[in-house]
């Protein structure tokens, strides 16, 4: 066993042995419930402890989390360092109750300390004690920043936390003090609270990048000196000089030269960082862009981070362009493998951008320091479109289509109450719902919504059971050429309501002549979902095998489908049945046989302004769709 996980699990032993000497204690003092009970968990923790570190897995710097506010606890509890309990029955009784109160007045003290082991514990277990990096998704408001705040509390001398409050400050430096001055003083910035709630601490946040600056210029002056010295004592005695390390300062140049087109920045006079554009414009730091400011920040604050120790960022995204974030970031953990990185962010693409980071989600924070966190699961819904679904507090209805499309923007006011997912087909869209709804870290449920057409009744039937239900409308544009919906469009222009027959009319003789190229699109259609929505049984020999695909292959009857879509058309047609022909009609050219008798060239944006702003033409088009998707998402059918 390692000598110093060994000397951490002693010391694991030597804490509960104390703490069960200072509860024999208290209970001799008759103190009360409250103290009693606070001492009996912080016993019980130590073993909690104790198993974690047994995992043997864990740098010990993580594990000595633990140990400091194990102490803290100790500390806390009077008579620390008594080895027999009996001796508060050989004092006087002024004594005694003198002692008392102390282990009761500090009973708040030592469970505020016991929550905060409490969080430490949880909180690392929930990211997977250490096993990789993480990313932690919240949404404004979701207690990110005070989570970060949280850190510095527990992280002590043990990491940095980087504030998304960030003010840019460059100083114009005459001097630099020696190494171990702004070594000092990066330590201690590093563990202050850098909101700008804290106004005292305000002035300390104004300083921040002038105390990351100064520590890698100090750093860098010397070392040079120091090679400087041992390259002129090589030279006495006739060697060569080795060549010189790299310092802190010369890897934050190379990072921000390689990440930053068309300009560098170097440090000529030793002590003020200057940036140079192509055309040799050359000029101080403090008047750098903000990104480029905080580029050179956050890779000065990473580079000097302690060793094997936590670097948590709170904004990771901010100021920074989307085409470097992500390569930022990359080389960052590279040059720091060494450290376990925590972000904290709302920025989804950022989130998905850290592949190898465990994922977690804040779901909710009660002030001041109450955190429910839960994994995020994306073994079946890609993570980007997760992670933008777990910030709804609606419920969500997946449909077919793409983001931004006409499917969207009506289901939106059709369905208020519901978040809108366009997933891409329908096959997505039943995937989708019911990965979403085996999610058990989610206060919200998913409904999908397909078109029934190419499914056959009993499959649609069943699949109401995953809370995916069907209606029948080959284009949702075409729901604006209900017979209605037109007429409230026509009334609103002043148009001749007779106008609308011809409309009706139009439509029905182009579903006559484009019968047979629809008919033979439909059924390309139902064969690629046949294909999608089927498979060829398993078969144990080559015959069994070509029986089985013979049997799939068998169920494709084109012939049959093609006339019989044909014979369903023709019926249409001859019924001149109009409310049939717009739900079957895939022609995204019909609009244009209403603008032509409405004398308008945007058909398509007065309805949606006409939906959006009547909700008598959202009755008229919400009738198209099921039951249990109306009821779900606009609370004027529940």
């Amino acid at each position: 066993m390692d000598l110093q996980l060994k000397d951490f699990l002693q010391y694991i032993e030597t804490a509960k042995a104390e703490l069960n000497i200072q509860r024999q204690m208290a209970f001799l003092l008759e103190c009360n419930v409250l103290t009693l009970d606070i001492i009996d968990k912080s016993i019980a923790i130590s073993d909690r402890i104790k198993t974690i570190a047994s995992d043997k897995s864990y740098k010990i710097n993580y594990l000595n989390q633990y140990r400091s506010n194990i102490d803290s606890i100790l500390n806390a509890i009077p008579l620390r360092g008594q080895k027999n309990p009996d001796i508060v029955n050989q004092q006087a009784e002024d004594w005694r109750k003198q002692v008392k109160q102390q282990f009761e007045n500090n009973t708040v003290q030592v469970s505020n300390l016991y929550q905060q082991l409490i969080f430490n514990i949880d909180f690392f277990d929930k990211i997977g004690f250490f096993n990789s990096n993480v990313v932690a998704i919240g949404a404004n408001g979701s207690g990110k920043t005070t989570l970060s705040n949280k850190f510095k509390t527990y992280l002590q001398n043990n990491g940095v936390v980087i504030s998304a409050q960030r003010i840019l400050l460059v100083p114009r430096l005459d001097t630099i003090a020696n190494p171990s001055k702004t070594a000092s003083e990066l330590k201690q910035s590093q563990t202050r609270d850098k909101t700008n709630k804290n106004t005292d601490e305000f002035s300390y946040l104004q300083q921040e990048f002038g105390v990351v600056l100064k520590n890698l210029l100090a750093d860098n002056i010397a070392a040079g000196n120091s090679y400087r010295k041992k390259s002129l004592e090589l030279a006495k005695h006739g060697q060569q000089p080795e060549l010189p390390d790299f310092t802190n300062l010369d890897k934050t140049f190379q990072i921000w030269n390689a990440l930053i087109e068309h300009r560098t920045i170097d440090c000529e006079d030793g002590i003020n960082i200057t940036a140079e554009s192509d055309d040799g414009r050359s000029y101080p730091a403090i008047q750098m862009s903000d990104g480029e400011k905080v580029m050179l920040y956050l890779i000065g604050q990473v580079l000097q981070a302690p060793k094997d120790g936590f670097i948590v960022i709170d904004e990771p995204e901010m100021y920074l362009h989307k085409t470097i974030l992500k390569k930022l970031w990359d080389i960052l953990e590279k040059e720091r493998q060494d450290c376990l990185f925590i972000y904290l962010t709302h920025d989804l693409d950022f989130a998905t951008s850290r592949a190898t980071a465990k994922k977690i989600w804040i779901k909710s924070f009660i002030h001041p320091d109450k955190w429910e966190i839960e994994d995020i699961p994306t073994d079946e819904i890609p993570e980007t479109l997760l992670f933008e679904l777990l910030g709804s507090r609606k419920n969500i209805l997946f449909c077919e289509g793409q983001k931004g499309s006409i499917d969207e923007r009506v289901f939106s006011i059709l369905f208020p109450e519901l978040t809108i997912m366009p997933v891409g087909t329908c096959f997505d869209v039943i995937n989708h719902t019911k990965a979403f709804n085996k999610l058990t870290s989610v206060n919200t449920s998913a409904i999908g919504l397909i078109d029934s057409d190419h499914h056959d009744s009993s499959r649609l039937d069943s699949l109401k059971d995953d809370k995916i239900y069907s209606f029948s409308i080959s284009e949702v544009e075409n729901l604006f050429l209900d017979e209605q919906f037109i007429k409230k469009m026509a009334t609103q222009l002043l148009v001749d309501i007779a106008e609308i027959e011809k409309i009706k009319a139009d439509i029905i003789a182009e579903l006559d002549k484009l019968k047979i190229i629809q008919a033979s699109n439909y059924v390309s259609t139902k064969i690629n979902y046949y294909f999608k929505d089927s498979h060829v049984s398993k078969g144990n020999s080559l015959e069994q095998v070509e029986s089985n695909f013979q049997t799939f292959y068998d169920k494709i009857e084109i012939t049959n489908w093609h006339n019989t879509r044909v014979d369903e058309l023709n019926n249409i047609v001859s019924s001149k049945d109009y409310k049939k022909t717009i739900t079957v009609f895939n022609n995204k050219g019909l609009r244009s046989i209403a603008m032509k008798y409405l004398k308008i060239s945007d058909f398509t944006e007065r309805s949606i302004k006409l939906l959006l702003s009547d909700t008598e033409a959202q009755d008229i088009l919400i009738d198209y769709y099921p039951d249990e998707v109306k009821t779900a998402g606009n609370t004027r059918y529940s």
